[in-house]
């Protein structure tokens, strides 16, 4: 009978696991429709910025499927974007009737704050660094004086495929260091052995700092030392934390 039961509750959680696999693939399904629809006031969201300050005034492009293929680009990369952050929220309806009320408090907290932190950080990238990154890659590309004329035509795709590997490589450094603060906040990783593998975390922070940053040695030395900064306010704020509060 206790076999049975087990057999059946089994099945349950498998019937329900796939019935949230369904409503995030119909969720992707819908948000890529909608995205596609809306792909222009996208496009324009996406370089408005830049419009702003006069870095960009038009594209190019060589084939005539190029905007079609791009809108498709740019509406599935949203769409999965948004399907992923709404992935989180129904593992947690899927896993909530299993947890204590203490950690559903803290996974509802953890979401709210993870919640902000995305909007934070995806308008720190969108209206400060990535134009910054294009505003310093033209300066550089038409800082020496040529004996020849050298003209930029932006390319519709190659834009749009820049931002959006600038971003995901900019976006995920950050969500490091958010998960970081969150693990070491909730004692999942004792700030003690944070500071033994300080070493470790400075070469990582390094690699990070050389994947985000322009082609340029004083650029990549200022991006690592703020990351050292805030690794080292992070490791001093709880060590107070732990010692002051506790």
């Amino acid at each position: 009978m206790n076999k049975n039961k087990i057999i059946t509750y089994l099945q349950l959680h498998l019937f329900e696991l796939k019935y949230n696999l369904f409503i995030l693939f119909i969720t992707f399904l819908y948000l890529f429709i909608i995205s596609y629809y809306f792909s222009d006031q996208l496009i324009y969201l996406l370089v408005n910025i830049l419009l702003d300050q006069n870095i960009l005034k038009y594209f190019i492009f060589t084939n005539i499927t190029e905007i079609f293929i791009t809108n498709i680009f740019i509406a599935f990369f949203v769409s999965l974007f948004t399907t992923i952050q709404i992935s989180i929220l129904l593992i947690w309806f899927f896993l909530s009737s299993g947890l204590y009320k203490f950690e559903n408090f803290i996974f509802i907290k953890f979401y709210l704050i993870f919640i902000f932190f995305n909007f934070l950080i995806i308008n720190i990238i969108f209206l400060i660094i990535i134009p910054n990154i294009w505003n310093f890659l033209l300066n550089i590309n038409f800082s020496n004086k040529y004996l020849f004329n050298i003209y930029f035509e932006p390319k519709f795709n190659n834009y749009f495929q820049f931002i959006f590997s600038s971003f995901i490589y900019i976006y995920f450094s950050f969500i490091y260091f958010f998960l970081l603060f969150i693990i070491i906040f909730n004692n999942v990783l004792k700030i003690q052995i944070i500071i033994n593998l300080r070493k470790f975390f400075y070469l990582k922070i390094l690699l990070i700092s050389a994947l985000i940053s322009p082609p340029d040695f004083i650029n990549l030395l200022i991006i690592y030392f703020l990351f050292l900064l805030i690794f080292e306010i992070l490791i001093y704020i709880f060590i107070y934390q732990n010692k002051y509060l506790n």
